[in-house]
Formats: C-alpha cells, sequence, structure tokens
C-alpha cells in the first residue's frame, strides 16, 4: 500500500480510485476532517482581530483579519471537495444524509455571509478599526458555522458515520479503551 496504489484482497496491486484519493485512504485518515480546521480557525480568528481593534489600538488588525477571511476561502477550496465526496457516498434519505444536508447548508450560509463581509470590508481593509457591520457579519457567520460544525460532529460521534468508509464506526460510547477506531 502506497500514496498511489492498494493491495487488493486477493493480493493484487491497483492505483487508488479519485474518490478513494480524495477521501483520504491512501494515508489511513478521512481527509475533509483534516481540512475543515484551516477555514474554520481562521473565520474564527478574523472575528478576533475586528473585536480587538475595536477595544485597543491595533490598527493592522482589520487587515490581517480580511487576509484571514481570504485564507479561509483558500482552505475550504480543500474542506468542501473532500465534504461532498463523502456526501455523495452517503444513502438518499439516510439519517446521515439528512445531517449532511443541515451541516452542507449552515456551511454555505457561513461561507455566504463571509463572502458578504469580504466584499463589504474590501475597499476599507486599510482602516484602523474594524467597522461595527464587519464584527456583526462575523459573528454572525461563526454562530452559523458553529452550528454546521456541531452537526458535522454529530455524523461521526453520533452517527458513527466513517467519513471514508464504507461502512460506519463503532460509536465512541461503545468503544473499548485503547481500541483503535477502523
Amino acid at each position: 500500500m502506497g500514496l498511489f496504489y492498494t493491495e487488493t484482497p486477493s493480493g493484487e496491486r491497483r492505483r487508488w480510485t479519485l474518490k478513494e484519493f480524495v477521501q483520504g485512504r491512501p494515508i489511513g485518515h478521512p481527509s475533509h476532517v483534516m481540512f475543515v480546521h484551516f477555514p474554520v480557525a481562521l473565520y474564527i480568528g478574523a472575528l478576533g482581530l475586528d473585536i480587538v481593534s475595536r477595544i485597543g489600538h491595533f490598527p493592522s488588525a482589520p487587515l490581517a483579519a480580511t487576509w484571514l477571511i481570504l485564507g479561509a476561502f483558500a482552505g475550504s477550496l480543500f474542506a468542501v471537495p473532500t465534504g461532498l465526496v463523502d456526501w455523495w457516498g452517503m444513502k438518499p434519505g439516510s439519517r446521515a444524509r439528512k445531517v449532511a444536508n443541515k451541516h452542507l447548508l449552515l456551511q454555505l450560509t457561513t461561507a455566504g455571509i463571509f463572502v458578504v463581509n469580504e466584499v463589504v470590508r474590501w475597499s476599507h481593509r486599510n482602516d484602523p478599526r474594524a467597522h461595527a457591520l464587519w464584527i456583526v457579519l462575523g459573528a454572525i457567520g461563526v454562530i452559523t458555522l458553529t452550528l454546521g460544525q456541531y452537526f458535522g460532529g454529530v455524523l461521526v460521534y453520533r452517527i458513527g458515520f466513517r467519513v471514508y468508509g464504507d461502512r460506519p464506526a463503532k460509536p465512541t460510547n461503545t468503544q473499548p479503551a485503547g481500541e483503535e477506531v477502523r
């Protein structure tokens, strides 16, 4: 097994499919859950910098927040496709798909809010203090982001959806201590 090839149960060597590659099978770890942390952290960081610029003298904070939002968009270029591949693999009408739909809708809403935030702030990005509208949009965006992440957590921890696998993992509340989740 390697980055480009895997071994079948019969011992034959074959290339990973694009779907398997995007899901993270070559590295033995779901890729979506690795990539989502970047946009999440950057969106929250942008809101934090906007707030800091209002309560103290940090004139570069609004510009840094603007760039953090752009970084979150760039990180989403990796998180979104990996999540969509997982979503397409879910059985339509299943509990996992219903929860994933909520997760997806909230994350798209979050992205839309931050797109509006970025458009509104772009021509004033060098202002020494964040505008109140930027903070309001950022706060609403972080709230929808948090709700969306909650539903992502429900998929993994309550439903036991194995993000890159064909079968659910054992639910965490019945997992024996020290046993590796497969």
